[in-house]
This record gives C-alpha cells, sequence and structure tokens, in this order.
C-alpha cells in the first residue's frame, strides 16, 4: 500500500509541477516567437515523461517509458467472508532509435523493459483454484524482473513490408492476440491457456531468448518466431535471465493474418499454431510427450459503425486446440465477446465489453476440475484522460476446481493504470 500512496503522490506533484509549463514555437519569418502552453495534463498521453524528454528524445532518438498498474480484487462468493488482494506493477522501459545517432535511415532501434511487481495477502485468491486462467494478467510471483531487451529493424520493399526483433522475447508479444480481447484482464484473454502452457511458452511474466520476423503486404500479414524452449519459472528469484540448457529444445510459433472490410464494416481473420520440440526437457513441470504441437483461430468482426466509419460495436471469437491428448491437460479452449466503444455519449475513449471463456479438461485434470470450466467477464474501462484509466470488473467462474455448493466463484476489482 505504501506504494501505491507514494506514486499518487507523485503523480499528482508532476502533473501540478508540468501542467505549467510551456514552450516557445516561431511565429512568423520575421524571427518573432511568441509562447503557447503546452497540452494540460488532462490532454497528454503521458502525464510528464514524453514532455520533459521531448527535445532529448528529437536530438538523440532515446525515448524513456514509465507506467504504474493498481489493482484490488476481492472473491464475494461467501458473502461477508471476502478474502481479497491489492497488487502493484511498475513497467519501466526505453527505446534508442539507432539512426538519429547514426544520422542516417536504416539503422533500426534496441528496446528494454523490466517491472516491479508485489502483491498483498500472497498467491491468488482463496476459496477457488481454476484452470480457466487468472482473475488478473498481471498476477506474478513478488520481483524485481527484466523482461524483454531486443534489436528491431523494418525495410520497405516492393513485394511488401519485412521485419524483425531479437534478443529476449516473450511470445504472446506478437502472437495469439486480438484487439477487441486486449481490454479484458482474466488471463486467459490474452495467453490462451492451453496453447501457450506456462512450462512450455513465455508468456506476460517472463521472457526468452528468441527471433521473431514480420512481414505484411496490402492487408495481409505474416509471423513467424523461433524461441528457446526452457524458459525460466515464474519465482521470485527468476530476475528475468533464470533459463538453463539454453536451445536444448526449442519453440517455434507462426501466425497469418488478414484484414478485411464487409460493407464498410472491418474485420479481421487470423490463423497460426507452435510446435515444441521436446517436452521432456522442460526446464520445469516436464510433460512425457515426443513433442507439443496447438493451433488457433480467431475472427474479429465491427457490426455498427459511427458517422465517421469508426467501430462502434464490434465481436470477437478465438479457439485453441491441442490435438494429442497426453500433451495437455487442456485440449479445447474458446472465448468469445464484444466491444461497445463510446457507450456514453461524450466518452469517446470509453469501453464497455464482455466475454466468455470455456476449457475442456482431459481425463487426467478431472481429478480437481471439472469436465468442462467457464469464465464470464463483464468490465467497463473508463480513460480518464489518455494518460490514466478505471477499469471496474466483475467475473463469475463456473465450475472451477474446489468449487464451493453453488458451483460458481465471484470475483471483483478493479484496476487504475498511470502512464507517466
Amino acid at each position: 500500500m505504501k506504494n501505491i500512496k507514494y506514486t499518487i503522490s507523485a503523480a499528482l506533484g508532476g502533473m501540478a509541477i508540468f501542467a505549467s509549463c510551456a514552450y516557445a514555437q516561431g511565429a512568423s519569418n520575421k524571427e518573432e516567437t511568441e509562447e503557447k502552453s503546452a497540452p494540460a495534463w488532462t490532454e497528454r498521453e503521458s502525464l510528464f515523461i514524453a514532455s520533459a524528454t521531448e527535445q532529448m528524445t528529437e536530438k538523440t532518438g532515446f525515448a524513456p517509458s514509465l507506467s504504474w498498474t493498481g489493482e484490488a480484487w476481492g472473491n464475494v462468493s461467501n458473502g461477508n467472508s471476502i478474502s481479497g488482494i491489492v497488487d502493484s506493477l511498475f513497467t519501466l522501459g526505453f527505446e534508442q532509435d539507432l539512426s538519429v545517432l547514426a544520422g542516417g535511415e536504416g539503422w533500426g532501434r534496441i528496446g528494454v523493459s523490466a517491472y516491479y511487481y508485489t502483491q498483498t495477502n500472497k498467491g491468488e485468491l482463496s476459496g477457488f483454484d481454476s484452470s480457466q486462467g487468472c482473475f488478473s494478467n498481471i498476477v506474478a510471483g513478488d520481483m524485481a524482473r527484466v523482461f524483454e531487451i531486443y534489436y528491431a529493424n523494418e525495410f520497405e520493399t516492393g513485394i511488401g513490408s519485412f521485419g524483425f526483433r531479437i534478443g529476449q522475447l516473450a511470445a504472446d508479444e506478437d502472437f495469439m492476440g486480438m484487439d477487441y480481447s486486449d481490454v479484458f484482464l482474466n488471463s486467459s484473454f490474452g495467453a490462451m491457456p492451453n496453447v501457450a502452457p506456462g512450462q512450455l511458452f513465455s508468456q506476460y511474466n517472463v521472457a526468452t531468448l528468441g527471433v521473431v520476423a514480420y512481414y505484411s503486404y496490402e492487408a495481409f500479414d505474416a509471423a513467424i518466431g523461433l524461441y528457446n524452449g526452457n524458459i525460466g519459472q515464474d519465482i521470485s528469484s527468476n530476475n528475468g535471465f533464470d533459463y538453463a540448457n539454453t536451445f536444448d529444445t526449442v519453440a517455434l510459433w507462426y501466425q497469418f493474418g488478414y484484414n478485411y472490410e464487409i460493407g464498410g464494416l472491418s474485420g479481421r481473420a487470423m490463423f497460426g499454431g507452435n510446435w515444441y520440440s521436446d517436452p521432456r526437457k522442460a526446464n520445469f513441470d516436464p510433460i512425457d510427450t515426443d513433442s507439443f504441437y496447438s493451433f488457433y483461430f480467431g475472427l474479429q468482426q465491427a457490426l455498427v459503425n459511427d458517422s465517421e466509419g469508426n467501430a462502434l460495436f464490434g465481436v470477437y471469437a478465438r479457439v485453441g486446440i491441442v490435438p494429442e491428448s497426453r500433451a495437455s491437460d487442456q485440449n479445447f479452449y474458446a472465448d468469445f465477446g464484444f466491444n461497445w466503444f463510446a457507450p456514453i455519449p461524450g466518452r469517446t475513449d470509453d469501453v464497455f465489453a464482455a466475454g466468455f471463456s470455456v476449457v475442456e479438461n482431459e481425463r487426467s485434470a478431472r481429478v480437481d476440475y471439472a469436465h468442462y470450466e467457464g469464465a464470464l467477464e463483464i468490465t467497463y474501462k473508463c480513460q480518464l484522460t489518455p494518460a490514466i484509466s478505471f477499469q471496474p470488473d466483475f467475473q463469475v467462474f463456473v465450475n472451477p476446481g474446489n468449487r464451493n455448493e453453488s458451483g460458481a466463484t465471484y470475483v471483483v476489482g478493479a484496476r487504475v493504470e498511470v502512464n507517466f
């Protein structure tokens, strides 16, 4: 809680200081200048870092970033017996445009990100356990950890655009995601729990060595990635580099996407999958099978546009399949939902969304879990300013393991995000 209080105090102090900043701008060919007020803090995408470092970024290509995410969650399934946590995530990073330093085009950029996560009442909320993902996609072991370190570059050609990233990477930064599923807080709506099981593939909390290449031409895009198969565990002692027997086993990812329009309504279709060379050599929780492979599909479609052609209401669906029953406790996964953009007049950046996910547990996992589990999430992301958002959230877990008498668990929470 101290971290949250200190962060709020720092944010308020930064607002007061930087809201009064001004910059000089040329006003005429007669070399006359006039002062023009800087954008108010309510209009900035970054409260103060972008403004404070704007001139440095233009001259050197160095662009730092700092954000904070704070949450409070409670399991309200048992009336007055409410268990809860408060957690906090600080994310720090930068990108360095090498072309600015070199004084020419085509040199690419390097990027680094790290974070610090802490939580009260260590562990997940008491009262239930679920294979349907965690209620929050930032929950991790208490730690300070280096996340991604990469070099990236892009090239325009007559046959399309090519790009790549190489370094310490997280696979779910480049695969499985859809715009309409990003608003949800439950972790299943990000990295699909059966397509990317934690012991095999790098997810939000842990990255590993790898390379990913991109290609796009008009409405078509594709990506392919090769990663070290021995990722580190999400434990407090892992500072981001806890992987052993590097490339003793490997993970291959691929994805194809197509953006289209039907009657002026935008949509996107994607297909992808992965292959893991030898799950028996996984760094932890090895799987007794020769290889792991999976497929996933996704579709999102705007259904209503506003007068300017922007989506007002849209739906999406994703499916993940692991064909070999021995390779995963969950062979089938699906989620689907809707986004309602600007649901309140005048609140153009707000989003109201609801999504449902379902997973089928294999026989070996049904000792503690039901045949099918589901999770319903209803959320409203209120964009208070371009840099600050508030998001209340409600989730229902259907048939969770260790379930209570009602067969469902109810979790409520709220998230605040601040981009400094």
